[in-house]
């Protein structure tokens, strides 16, 4: 079935959008990996830490998926496959998303626009370019609200346990996941008021500690206890890994990040303008679409509106998850990571509830694509941040150095590299304080960093990470190298004392 979007000379099938959201994924993997997309890589590569407690499958599928290719004696950057991974995945979630406003009967038109903006929304675009973990469990998510909703329609109890076994798959890959299971569990308690029915919605639910049971004592080779496993299972909250702020950063961050999971927002937008105005361009068109679409709203009132629907239960319990999800994002600092999934509740939501003129969609695809591929995507595909490559190849060549460094990001790519975890002789910054540093020096009688002229910009470990105010004035400082970032220029630095 032909679709036109956009307007009656370009047309569209269905394949052809999911191949050209697919290009938008693949050709245009980060080249600025974050440190856990390192470390995670490192992980697979090494065979060092496949079952993370906080999401158990993650590497370990990545590490699968690679079996083969490693059978026929195939090298593979294991950094650039993960992020590959993740761009397929993405697009599974988007053909289940099809799929569930399929059964929903909405119009082909529509639900390819649904589509697109789901696609292009920064968050899902940008973690579907990198090797982290919050793609893969969307699917099973969302396919435990395909048979959730199959089950609402045809009343099978197969559905039932289908639905809760995807969720639960869900919450293996990460336990972010569990806040959509739990509000499924609660549609069909809402639902059917049958206890036997939710049995068996629970009894897949056995598989989370039977896994968890399994890698404690068959992987990590610990004795079976409750207090080994209940440490295992919160690992992330029993080391510290889960930050909290209420204060006035937290809401900052929370209101930031609600943005940043549809649109891009960063500092770094300035530093592309500044560095070549041609970035003025998708900003001026950006601009012209917005005040297009705001006059539209204000000459034409019926450009959104609702319409009936027989799934209230169904609604209230995705109008649940989000809820659930958006407030564990705020109780852990307003982190962006835990709103991925956001943008596919609030599009069911709205697929539900309301009927949208086309142009308005259209308008906002145009918007998501325009604004987060040119300030988000390419920039992040085409230029090297801090281009720290240098330094951790120094690094390497130079292992019997101490190292005080900025970016932890520039220890878990030395661990990608080199396969040795928290390097005894590499220091970031903010861990270390006036008294290490001199008793360092003491120790080594000269100190390496690339601290002190590093290049900055406004971001939330700025805000958040505490360098402690060493003073490094009172030290001899002997330049070593530079390299360029996008950023601009690193200087290394010997530091001895005077």
């Amino acid at each position: 079935m032909r679709t036109t979007i956009f307007n009656k000379s370009v047309i569209f099938d269905k394949r052809l959008v999911f191949t050209l959201i697919f290009l938008s994924y693949i050709l245009f993997p980060t080249n600025n990996s974050s440190l856990d997309s390192y470390a995670y890589a490192g992980y697979v590569k090494y065979n060092y830490y496949l079952f993370t407690p906080h999401h158990l499958f993650s590497n370990v599928i990545i590490y699968v998926l690679l079996l083969p290719i490693k059978y026929l004696g195939i090298s593979v950057d294991i950094l650039l496959f993960s992020k590959l991974i993740n761009s397929v995945f993405q697009l599974v979630n988007l053909i289940i998303f099809y799929k569930i406003v399929t059964f929903l009967k909405i119009k082909e038109k529509t639900k390819l626009l649904y589509i697109l903006i789901l696609a292009f929304s920064f968050s899902l675009w940008r973690y579907g370019t990198e090797n982290e973990t919050y793609i893969i469990p969307i699917g099973f998510s969302l396919l435990g609200s395909y048979y959730f909703l199959k089950n609402i329609k045809k009343g099978k109890t197969f559905y039932i346990i289908l639905s809760s076994l995807f969720g639960v798959v869900a919450c293996l890959f990460h336990q972010i996941h569990f806040f959509w299971w739990l509000g499924i569990m609660f549609g069909f308690s809402f639902y059917k008021r049958n206890s036997k029915l939710i049995y068996w919605y629970l009894t897949p639910a056995l598989l989370v500690p039977i896994c968890y049971i399994l890698v404690l004592t068959l992987y990590e080779k610990q004795e079976l206890t409750l207090f080994n496993l209940q440490h295992f299972v919160f690992n992330d909250f029993y080391q510290g890994s889960v930050m909290t702020n209420f204060g006035w950063k937290g809401l900052f961050f929370q209101a930031i990040n609600t943005i940043r999971t549809y649109f891009q927002i960063h500092a770094n937008m300035y530093v592309l303008i500044k560095n070549n105005w041609v970035y003025l361009i998708p900003l001026i068109l950006c601009i012209v679409i917005s005040y297009s679409l705001l006059k539209d709203f204000k000459t034409d009132k019926k450009l959104i509106t609702k319409k009936e629907n027989d799934l209230k239960i169904y609604v209230k319990v995705h109008i649940f998850i989000f809820i659930a999800n958006y407030l564990f994002a705020f109780y852990n600092a307003g982190n962006i990571e835990f709103m991925v999934m956001l943008p596919f509740l609030l599009i069911l939501y709205i697929a539900i509830t309301y009927d949208i003129n086309y142009k308005v969609s259209q308008k906002i695809v145009w918007l998501l694509f325009i604004w987060n591929f040119s300030f988000g995507i390419f920039p992040n595909y085409k230029y090297n941040y801090y281009n720290d490559t240098a330094l951790v190849d120094y690094m390497i060549k130079n292992k019997e150095k101490t190292f005080i460094v900025k970016n932890h990001t520039t220890i878990t790519q030395y661990f990608y590299k080199t396969g040795i975890d928290n390097p005894k002789n590499i220091f970031q910054l903010h861990k270390i304080n006036e008294d290490t540093l001199n008793e360092l020096i003491k120790v080594n009688n000269e100190i390496y960093s690339d601290v002190i002229n590093k290049p900055e910009i406004f971001n939330k470990e700025k805000m958040t990470l505490n360098n402690q105010g060493i003073n490094f004035t009172k030290y001899q400082k002997d330049k070593l190298f530079s390299y360029k970032g996008f950023y601009g220029k690193t200087t290394v630095i010997k530091i001895t004392e005077r």
